[in-house]
């Protein structure tokens, strides 16, 4: 055990994607992991949940919903608040056997967890899991198909068009092609028509909003022995062209680096770009900063002829070595099945069961459609045990390209060997 949990040492980033749920802290609020042999009041189980700060929406949903739990099961769940760091402080609570009993688990680090063999295995223990959107499911799975996490959430990207901003242009939201090649001829010659300081699309360039169009491209940037590749697809090395080519002439940017603006959904939102790719968790700016906006969302376009979305989840996950693992099992049952629709409602996030999500008819709000199709089809961000250290070489490389110091290639040849040079000193 003490060498699986070694590997959980090495994922110690600076900090995790920025999703539509993200977090983490040094400093802890609320229940402490203490004490989690105790009885509550009502003679059910005491159990811990660790949890990152989030919106007031959300946290008003997790409190809301964990008492429905509480007064339905007699349970109690003390809720522990880390605002900063929050996978460093798990990984370090694992190693001094002081874990929570559940805990978020985001997909982009759970293959870690998995494989140091921290996390209960609840394969058998979550109902009904034909009614999940499976790329969410899947992304808690191991190589061969055990469940360690449900998904609580998602968010997905789409393509958002300011509808005003493209019928000044002389378009209208059917000339705006379906597919990335289509899409990127349309933005250079959009960007012809528009005014100074409005830009025809923002994209962000980090490797978690294209992962999805690697695999349309041919590329599986971590291969199956654990190795980086960035180099093996040609269609891969076009699509990051298209990007670099964009930024060059000034159609394709990003909203911090080349437009100084906090956020895509500022940039959006204030006029400075008529077509942004990005998640729904842009809405809630949209609909309270923003509300003049008139915009519509369509699907992310296909790539290579193939349809392609990234989508960002956290499940919950259960300490392997709980004394609780009944009473844990019955909350995240809860919190991902009867309980789902009101932490939904409340928090205002996707709900990743198809029952759920029917239910709450939330298909016909024209903001989500684009969304939930993509939770069918997207490609969850996660990967191998090494996503961490090569995404990080990506992005690091990469923006050496868009900065014209490498062309494309020469910058994923850096990538690769800078991953792999990594990879073979943690081994």
């Amino acid at each position: 055990m003490k060498k699986k949990l070694s590997l959980l040492f090495i994922m110690l980033f600076a900090a995790l994607m920025l999703v539509a749920c993200g977090g983490g802290s040094d400093d802890a609020e609320g229940g402490s992991a203490e004490g989690t042999t105790e009885e509550s009041a009502e003679g059910g189980e005491t159990i811990t949940l660790a949890v990152w700060g989030s919106s007031p929406a959300e946290t008003e949903g997790l409190e809301k919903t964990v008492q429905s739990f509480e007064e339905k099961t007699g349970h109690n769940v003390e809720i522990e608040v880390i605002t900063d760091n929050f996978v460093d402080q798990i990984t370090a609570r694992f190693a001094a056997n002081n874990a929570p009993d559940v805990f978020y688990l985001e997909a982009y680090v759970a293959p870690r967890f998995i494989e140091s063999g921290v996390l209960l295995d609840i394969t058998d223990d979550v109902p009904d899991q034909d009614d999940f959107f499976q790329p969410l499911l899947n992304a808690f799975k191991d190589d061969e198909g055990r469940l360690y996490a449900v998904p609580k959430d998602y968010s997905t990207l789409a393509t958002y068009v300011n509808v005003d901003l493209l019928e000044e242009a002389g378009y209208t939201i059917d000339d705006v092609p379906a597919d990335w090649e289509g899409l990127v001829e349309f933005s250079k010659e959009l960007q012809e028509k528009l005014p100074e300081g409005v830009h025809a699309m923002i994209f962000d360039r980090t490797m978690a909003r294209h992962l999805s169009a690697f695999y349309a491209t041919g590329l599986n940037p971590e291969t199956e022995d654990g190795k980086a590749d960035f180099t093996s697809s040609e269609d891969t090395f076009a699509y990051l062209q298209s990007l670099v080519d964009g930024q060059d002439e000034g159609y394709i940017v990003n909203p911090q680096m080349d437009l100084g603006m906090d956020s895509a959904g500022a940039a959006f939102g204030s006029g400075k770009a008529v077509i942004m790719i990005e998640g729904n968790w842009v809405l809630s700016a949209l609909h309270n900063e923003y509300p003049d906006v008139n915009y519509e969302i369509l699907e992310s376009p296909t790539v290579n002829g193939q349809k392609q979305t990234m989508i960002f989840t956290v499940g919950y996950a259960i300490n392997k070595n709980t004394e609780k693992a009944d009473a844990a099992i019955e909350f995240v049952n809860y919190m991902t099945g009867e309980g789902q629709q009101q932490w939904s409602e409340l928090s205002g996030t996707l709900p990743t069961r198809q029952s759920v999500t029917d239910a709450m008819d939330i298909a016909s709000n024209e903001d989500w459609t684009a969304h939930i199709e993509g939770a069918n089809y997207g490609t969850p961000w996660t990967s191998g045990i090494y996503l961490p250290v090569i995404s990080q070489a990506f992005d690091n490389n990469f923006q050496a390209a868009l900065n014209g110091d490498m062309t494309v290639e020469e910058a994923m040849q850096a990538a690769e060997e800078e991953a792999n040079a990594e990879i073979e000193r943690q081994q």
